[in-house]
């Protein structure tokens, strides 16, 4: 409980600390609840309504990088123009403390109240430090999309927990692992997955997405692609593993979509002239991928599942601050108008070699593990789906590929200024998001561990 009084005193005392202190502090939580990811301290946060296991701690460690980040990355646009600073870090505080209360809780209508929490300061940031007008219609598609699937969520829970006599979903997984199963029909696999693949987003539920990054400030793009999706992973993850869900025809359906929709997302991203738009049609792919390998119901899917969130957490959240820092040195996200950047800054250059590569899966990073062990579950799962997983792979790489040339190469465009410098602060931006990414790579082990409850 040290980590949830922390925060909840962080926010108490945010009033009298400095921007940089509510950075500095949160960095500092990370490393301190680093300790949830060792074997040795599993359950210590049991108690009736709380319980952290290693998918939990690994989801906590990154939504506190991630929102000390976020404070990093809004050091111009909101510190330094006074644009508000000591509301915004009060909302990426209450945001941070509601996910990880939802990442912790073990009662399942405390899961369902902060999941539903977690929307308010979510829209509170796009509305109140979003770029343009079109914020309020951003903010309204995700509000729409994300409460109208949460209602059968709802009543499905109620259900599914007098069925079982139970709230506790600790109890509920235990009932289950000695065979005390109920059937579960159709209209409650819909309704307990619904939300979250809202949330995720699924291909066909996904508009909501693109539209927000859009129009999102960048701390609001990092805890969109960064944390707010992984709930939607989470929430599938320890749906299946309390109530042992096993729909097996929609199953099947939703991994069709899911990678059928990854393939035209990618097609989208090709086309696309905005960075963020870009990036944020990327992330469905991503996630679609990540989808199908948690219904695929093999360990290896589930394994990299997990993987892919952590990675493409850092991954997308890094790509968000590049094209940040791009549009406030330039004014323009396209793609067209910032080419020849290797010519003005080639260490910038190096950095958005560095993401893409990041992004389309090549090594060293961990996003090559998690794509592999994603792929050889869909390999598992049926033949003919590595037909599709190798569209994928191949997009994948083409839509990188033409993010990092458009950008970098070509000729310079006139209205640049040819002498702008990048401060020290946005390069520890950048590192702070490349070194997890690349180093977690020795610790893959971990994930062997991380699915028992």
């Amino acid at each position: 409980m040290g980590l949830f009084f922390s925060l909840f005193g962080l926010l108490l005392l945010s009033g009298f600390m400095v921007w940089e202190m509510r950075f500095w502090v949160l960095m500092m939580m990370t490393f301190l609840s680093l300790k949830y990811l060792n074997v040795d301290v599993w359950g210590v946060l049991f108690s009736s309504y709380f319980y952290c296991d290693t998918m939990s701690g690994i989801l906590i460690v990154l939504t506190l990088w991630i929102s000390g980040l976020m404070l990093l990355a809004s050091n111009y646009s909101v510190k330094f123009m006074k644009n508000k600073s000591f509301m915004f870090s009060f909302v990426v505080l209450v945001l941070c403390l509601v996910v990880i209360l939802y990442f912790l809780c073990l009662h399942i209508m405390y899961f369902y109240i902060f999941f539903e929490i977690s929307l308010i300061p979510t829209l509170v940031l796009i509305i109140g430090w979003g770029y343009q007008p079109e914020r309020l219609q951003a903010g309204m598609y995700m509000m729409l999309y994300t409460i109208t699937a949460s209602l059968p969520l709802l009543v499905s829970l109620i259900m599914l927990s007098n069925v079982y006599s139970s709230f506790n979903m600790l109890l509920v997984y235990y009932l289950n692992c000695l065979n005390i199963l109920y059937d579960v029909n159709i209209l409650w696999f819909l309704g307990v997955m619904g939300a979250f693949l809202v949330k995720l987003p699924m291909f066909s539920v996904h508009l909501w997405l693109p539209k927000a990054h859009v129009e999102a400030p960048i701390a609001g793009s990092m805890i969109l692609a960064g944390v707010l999706l992984k709930l939607g992973g989470y929430g599938v993850l320890r749906m299946l593993m309390v109530f042992f869900l096993n729909e097996m025809m929609f199953s099947k359906i939703f991994i069709i979509i899911c990678l059928w929709g990854g393939v035209i997302t990618a097609i989208v991203c090709v086309g696309q002239s905005d960075i963020k738009s870009l990036i944020a049609y990327s992330s469905v792919g991503h996630m679609g991928i990540m989808l199908a390998g948690v219904l695929s119901k093999f360990m290896w899917g589930w394994e990299g599942a997990v993987l892919m969130m952590v990675s493409h957490g850092f991954c997308s959240s890094g790509l968000f601050c590049l094209a940040n820092l791009m549009y406030e040195k330039f004014k323009s996200r396209s793609l067209f108008l910032c080419g020849g950047m290797i010519n003005i800054n080639s260490t910038m250059c190096m950095w958005w070699f560095l993401f893409c590569i990041a992004n389309m899966g090549a090594p060293p990073y961990i996003g090559l593990v998690s794509e592999i062990m994603l792929f050889c579950s869909m390999y598992m799962y049926s033949f003919w789906l590595i037909i599709v997983v190798l569209l994928m792979v191949f997009l994948g790489g083409l839509y990188n590929l033409i993010m990092f040339v458009s950008s970098q190469h070509g000729s310079v465009m006139v209205f640049m200024n040819s002498s702008f410098v990048n401060v020290c602060s946005e390069y520890l931006l950048l590192f702070l998001h490349f070194y997890p990414m690349l180093f977690f790579i020795f610790n893959v082990g971990y994930l062997n561990k991380i699915f028992m409850f």
